[in-house]
């Protein structure tokens, strides 16, 4: 997946993000972008909950109660929309993700070393949180992509357990399968990032969320335009017979705010 280029602050500035952005990134940006989310996170007791770093890197948060407010946003817990995507976890709700591993970690007999796994063999970022009824939902991101995994019978999250994955429905073996392709090239070191996308569609929802930036902040779709395409392109072409400048930038505004009105649990999945 391409690097994502830059990542806006509320407070209007740019900074470079060399970090390559997955699925649950992007729905992220354009939910933190929404009036209504960051006045529910306002209003929310406390805003913080405190995340803990385990010594393996892991990072853990476990909820107290549940959080209905943030339920509705499709998460477990408020994140602070000051935040960009990368800048502090984002705890998501497993039924926002749909698409989850189930794994159930059996203790390791004696001299099992071969097939005994610890979550750090996962070389990426893990995030954790524990609901209030005990159970460890992990998002495990790199790479530009992502997958939920939800863990059963792992009371110590850094003891070493053997595997043992669980279908549902033979339904869902085509998902699964490729969830657990991914979960195995993240036991195994990237030595180059790739070139290519393993998430569709990144320069237009750079591009969406460009444009709803602009659009949030009064701009013109001339403006807009200026601001992803460039002012050659535009004084070539914005007054021409084509209006093809035109209806592109207005979609990409349209498409920007239908993500951040609700569209973006649709990159969830």
């Amino acid at each position: 997946m391409p690097h994502h280029r830059r990542t806006r602050h509320d407070g209007g500035g740019w900074v470079s993000e060399e970090t390559r952005f997955d699925a649950a990134d992007w729905a992220w940006e354009f939910l933190r972008r929404n009036v209504n989310y960051a006045a529910d996170w306002r209003r929310s007791v406390p805003q913080h909950l405190p995340c803990l770093t385990l010594i393996d890197g892991t990072r853990l948060l476990r909820l107290p109660r549940r959080f209905p407010h943030a339920e509705k946003w499709g998460l477990l817990a408020f994140s602070d929309p000051a935040l960009a995507a990368r800048q502090a976890p984002v705890f998501w709700h497993p039924r926002a993700l749909k698409r989850v591993v189930r794994l159930r970690a059996v203790p390791p007999s004696l001299g099992d070393r071969e097939g005994a796994q610890v979550l750090a063999d996962f070389m990426v970022e893990r995030h954790v949180v524990i609901d209030p009824d005990g159970l460890p939902l992990v998002l495990m991101k790199g790479r530009g992509i992502h997958v939920a995994v939800e863990l059963h019978d792992l009371p110590v999250l850094t003891r070493r357990f053997r595997p043992v994955f669980e279908l549902e429905s033979l339904s869902d073996l085509a998902t699964q399968t490729e969830l657990l392709k991914r979960l195995q090239r993240f036991m195994v070191r990237e030595t180059a990032p790739s070139g290519t996308s393993s998430f569709g569609g990144d320069e237009r929802l750079r591009q969406a969320l460009l444009a709803l930036d602009e659009s949030l902040n009064g701009k013109t779709y001339r403006q807009i335009a200026t601001t992803i395409f460039g002012a050659k392109m535009v004084a070539d072409e914005w007054l021409g017979p084509s209006q093809f400048l035109k209806d592109r930038t207005r979609r990409l505004v349209a498409k920007g705010t239908e993500l951040m009105k609700g569209g973006y649990r649709d990159l969830l999945g």
